[in-house]
Parts: C-alpha cells; structure tokens; sequence
C-alpha cells in the first residue's frame, strides 16, 4: 500500500471514529457540566469533611456495584450484537443479566445495611458514615439495573439514547435532587436521601426508553446453555473490572481508610478536575477498537499505524492546553469549590501529568487488546491495581493523601509508557513523528502567557482572563506552525 492510499484509507477510518467521538464528547461535557455544578454546590455546603463522606459512599458503592454486575454489563455488549438476528437469544441473554444483576444487588443491598457499622470502623470511623450508607444501600439496585440499561443502548448501536439517559438525564436529576437538598440546607442526610430519589427516576427513565424505544422489551426463559454460556463469559469479566477499580479508585478507597473524610473530600476534588482532560481520549476510544480490529485483521497495517498516529496526536492536541491551564492555575481553579480544598493543588499538579501522559499514548491499550494481545492486556491491568494498592499504602501513610496522589500517578503514568512500548515492540507501530512538537510548543506559549498574568490578576478574573489570552495564545501558535490537513478533517468530522 502507498502512502497515498493510506492516507485515503486513513481518512475514511478516522471519519468512521469521529462519529462516534462527537456525539459521545457532547454528551460527556454536558454530563460533566451538570456535575461540576453539583460538586460546587455540595462543596461549598457540606465543608470538606462531610464531602468527604458523600465522596466515599460513593466510591464504596462503585466497589460494590462490580460484583452486583457480574460483568453484565460487558456481556451485553457481546451478546446483544452477536445474536442480533437470533431473538429467542438475545432475550434470554438480557433476561440472565438483568435477574442476576437483580438478585445480586439485593443481597449486596442487604449486607450493607447490616454491616454499616463495620464498613465504618474498618474505613473512615465515623457515625455519621454508618447511618448514611444504611440510608443509601436501597439504591445499589437501581444504580446496578440503570448501569445495565446503558450497556444496552450501547450494544444496539444506539448511542444518542445512551447520552440522551446517562449523560443528560442522570446527571441532570442529580442535580436537581442532590445538589437541590443540600442547598436548601438538608445537608448530608439530604444529599443521601436526593441519591436514592435520583437513582430511582434515573432507572424508571431508562427501561421507559428501553421498552418504548428500542425492541429490547421481552422477557425469555433462558435453557441451562444460555446460563452456561452467559456466566463462562460473565463471571471472569468480574475479576476483569475489580482489577480496573484497583487501577483507577483504589487511591480514594485507601485515603478514607488510613486517613480522613476531609482527606477524601481535598483529594477527590483534585482527581474530578484532572480526568476532564481524559475527555478526548474517551470519545475517540468509543469507535477506535472496532476500527483498529478490521483494520488489522484485514492486513491494513499500514493504514492502521497512521489512523493510531493521528488519532494520538489529535488526543494529546485537545488535552495539552486544558492541562497547562490547570499546572499554572492550581489553586484558583480548587478555590472555585472553597477555601478548604485549596490544600489539593500538589494533588492536582501530579494528577494533570499523569492524565497527560495517558493522553500522549493514545488509544495504545485499545490497539494491544485489538491486535490479540488481550491477555497481555489483562495483565497490564491486574498487575497495575495490584502495584498501585500497595504503593498507596506505603506512601499514605509516609507523606498523606499526597503519597497517594504519587503512587496513582506514578503508577498510571509507567502503565501508559509500557503500553505504549509494547505496541511498538510487538506490532512496530509508532504514533510519534515530528508533527508532536507543534502542540508542544503552543503548550509551553500559552503556559507562558498565562504564568504572566498571575502578576497583575488573581481568583475569577485570572481565570478567565489568564485562561481566555492562553487559549488565544495556544491556537494562534498553531495556526502558524500550520494544522495538518488530517487533523482538520478529523474535527470537522467530530463537529458534524
């Protein structure tokens, strides 16, 4: 193949990822706009110590929700698709994950109830912890059903439903619920009495649009082989997605436990801020695999290497000047939130790298899962939870909630290089040529523009003066080192 046909190739390719990428990054700003807001709103009424609480019972029961799933989730995104022209099938399938989701939230539901206090003595020690997770564990069922729900549009194809409910509706019932309560001063009682009201309306939602707008709407006997093949598939996708929450939440889990609940609420602001700017990476994520897999598996390798390249760069363009802006501008950005959470901006700082270096490697772990490296995958992703539970705990107890903003960072910073570099050593593709340098460069005018603006101005106005002069200075230094054709046709895709 010809680097002109490549490139032809290429463009038809990245067209096909930004269609879905668009679509899911406006949905994603809208649902990161609603709960930016609500996390304004409980911050500045709550304090940092019962945020901290409402902060960790949420984390608890995304802990849970991995076993009240079973995998079900994922598994629908197999089967769904694979049986489309099988409707017995299919039925029996979404009929095995919502009972088995069903049943096992219930009995998780039930443990929390009674082992409140428990859960509280081993983590943050706190009363007031114990009584709000027996109040809220009458909602692991409905958030378990409603996270199935999600899978299901997904599955069928149907995004625009898929964001209409999990990034429109839900966040936006939260709000309403949650954010509403406690400004009206119910406090943390409040708040949890709003997540329970939001986690029912949000299910009864999405099986309305389920059954009503999508043919997903019967119920069938599953015969012992449907179980059999559903839970082989199922039941080791658990320890998949455990391994995931070691990697990516087991930091926050690890604060409340050798820490404070004012510990939990600094350092889970810092993290909220920082993975806006996995934005990018998540759109394109959404169309890369399918891409990436008929791509390779069709021997379009070349065509393959540079849809990698521009999608990576692509990545680390839209991610760079949000990340400078939240480096230069720490502390102002944690004093929108209140003066307690300031104390976070070394936990912020370390956080930006990090999710900046997952943005550099592009969607590298996508491609070894796509290029049937699954298990070298699988790997990565226990070995990485593992690795960064146990330097948490080291380093928490040696230098606080910073240690373990260190450890995550360092850990999911050396995971995306290797990632990166296993690609490189088992396939030979490379994302990296000389084009790099030219968001480089825009990052490190805009950082200076915005530095010297911390002179004359501070709080609000720096940022959105300092911000809106950067922004300027970043795209102006773009436009002049020149936009790579392919580039441009990717966003414009995206926007349409």
């Amino acid at each position: 193949m010809t680097d002109d046909e490549a490139t032809a190739g290429g463009l038809g390719s990245l067209t096909s990822i930004s269609e879905g990428a668009g679509l899911f990054m406006i949905g994603r700003v809208i649902s990161k706009g609603f709960g930016f807001v609500t996390n304004v709103v409980l911050t500045r009424y709550l304090g940092t110590n019962r945020y901290g609480i409402y902060t960790y019972l949420l984390v608890v029961f995304s802990l849970f929700t991995v076993f009240t799933r079973l995998g079900g989730d994922k598994s629908l995104l197999r089967f769904l698709p694979e049986y489309e022209d099988d409707t017995r099938k299919r039925y029996a399938m979404l009929t095995l994950a919502y009972v088995t989701s069903v049943a096992g939230s219930v009995v998780v539901a039930a443990g929390v109830y009674l082992g409140a206090p428990l859960i509280s003595a081993y983590t943050l020690d706190d009363p007031l912890f114990a009584d709000v997770l027996r109040i809220t564990a009458i909602v692991i069922p409905f958030n378990t059903l409603s996270l199935l729900t999600f899978s299901a549009f997904k599955a069928i194809e149907r995004m625009d439903y898929h964001v209409a409910v999990a990034s429109v509706a839900r966040p936006a019932i939260r709000l309403v619920f949650i954010g509403g309560a406690v400004a009206l001063g119910y406090s943390l009682v409040g708040a949890a009495a709003g997540l329970i009201v939001s986690g029912i309306l949000t299910l009864l939602v999405a099986l309305v649009v389920l059954v009503r707008k999508t043919d997903l709407d019967s119920v069938v006997r599953p015969t012992r082989g449907d179980a059999e093949q559903y839970y082989d598939f199922s039941v080791p996708l658990t320890f998949t997605q455990l391994g995931s929450f070691l990697y990516n939440r087991i930091d926050l889990l690890m604060v409340g436990f050798l820490l404070t609940g004012s510990a939990v609420g600094v350092y889970n602001v810092a993290v909220i801020i920082s993975r806006l700017l996995s934005l990018p990476l998540s759109g394109f994520n959404q169309l890369f695999p399918a891409v990436a897999s008929r791509l390779y598996h069709d021997g379009n390798h070349d065509e393959l290497e540079s849809v990698y390249g521009t999608v990576t760069r692509l990545i680390f363009t839209l991610a760079l000047f949000p990340a400078v802006a939240a480096f230069v501008y720490a502390p102002e950005i944690l004093r929108v939130f209140g003066e307690g959470f300031v104390r976070g901006d070394r936990v912020l700082t370390l956080f930006v790298v990090a999710q900046l270096t997952n943005a550099l490697v592009g969607p590298s772990g996508y491609l070894l899962m796509m290029s049937d490296h699954q298990y070298l995958t699988l790997a990565n992703q226990l070995t990485s939870g593992v690795l960064n539970a146990v330097l948490n705990y080291v380093l928490i107890l040696e230098y606080g909630f910073i240690g373990a903003a260190l450890a995550t960072a360092t850990v999911l910073t050396a995971i995306n290089l290797i990632r990166v570099g296993q690609v490189w050593y088992l396939e030979g593709f490379s994302p990296y040529d000389r084009t790099f340098a030219k968001p480089v460069v825009a990052g490190v005018v805009s950082g200076l523009v915005m530095y010297a603006f911390t002179v004359p101005f501070q709080r609000y106005v720096l940022l959105v003066v300092g911000g809106g002069f950067g922004a300027v200075g970043f795209l102006v230094t773009l436009y002049v080192l020149g936009i790579d054709d392919r580039d441009i046709e990717l966003l414009r895709s995206v926007v349409e």
